[in-house]
């Protein structure tokens, strides 16, 4: 079974992470269909291009998995025809992908595994909280009544890689991806945005930010396969498995999990 990763970026010029899942094979040998599911980061910065390319690829939903506070500072310009869903993950970024670099320095500083072992933390509460159990069932909710064809989901934190990326494992174990494909499409955000990582590093850098610093920000602004694969642990750990997890903490249905298959799948 091979997978093409070279055609999952689409065309947004002022945004990052945009990606397809369209195409993925699941392991009976179907496919997702295209114009159907995009992950992405915030919209906030669309131009007025990208959001006319999204209304004609046939984004119907944007689900918007940031806190109040992201919200607030850099609202989606949301474009033409689409319901806007906040569907909070959190309600604060415990990721702190959207926090100030001067918010991490003093933690850094202390601890040059700061920023690796926060993810960690906040994955497992990205599997435990309330919060985010009530935002990954509702995203299923607009995911099963998605049924038109070539009327895609559109879902997106602000780096689009953690509270997305989880949302996105969620979503093709649920399809019957292979676990070895979700975690190329995970590990993929190292690719789309390794330019803005890079920018990042070397201004802080100029700015006297220390080695200790630095690292916090790199892991903070990109993905790890231990974080998904630690994600993985703990709910094989405390709930049984994936499946498990899809129909207990996330309330699917069998039903649910056909009814998915037939939208998404061709």
């Amino acid at each position: 079974m091979e997978t093409n990763f070279s055609n999952k970026l689409i065309n947004i010029t002022n945004g990052r992470n945009f990606r397809e899942l369209g195409g993925y094979e699941t392991i009976s040998g179907k496919k997702i269909k295209f114009h159907k599911i995009l992950r992405s980061g915030h919209l906030a910065d669309l131009s007025e291009d990208d959001r006319s390319y999204l209304t004609n690829y046939g984004v119907k939903y944007d689900i918007d998995f940031r806190s109040k506070e992201e919200v607030e500072k850099q609202p989606d310009r949301i474009p033409e025809n689409v319901q806007y869903d906040f569907n909070p993950v959190f309600s604060d970024d415990l990721t702190n992908s959207s926090k100030s670099i001067d918010a991490l320095e003093t933690e850094a500083e202390k601890d040059p595994q700061f920023g690796f072992d926060h993810m960690l933390l906040a994955y497992e509460d990205m599997i435990h909280s309330a919060t985010a159990r009530h935002a990954y069932q509702n995203f299923f909710k607009f995911l099963l009544s998605n049924t038109h064809e070539n009327e895609a989901v559109l879902f997106h934190c602000t780096a689009g890689k953690d509270r997305t990326g989880f949302g996105a494992f969620l979503l093709l174990s649920s399809l019957g991806v292979p676990l070895e494909t979700i975690k190329k499409d995970y590990l993929l955000t190292n690719i789309t945005t390794k330019s803005f990582v890079e920018n990042l590093l070397i201004d802080e850098k100029k700015k006297g930010a220390s080695d200790n610093l630095l690292q916090s920000i790199k892991d903070i602004q990109t993905v790890h396969p231990e974080y998904l694969n630690h994600a993985i642990t703990v709910i094989n750990k405390n709930y049984g498995s994936i499946n498990d997890y899809l129909h207990n903490v996330i309330q699917l249905s069998n039903k649910d999990i056909i009814d998915l298959r037939r939208i998404y799948l061709q």
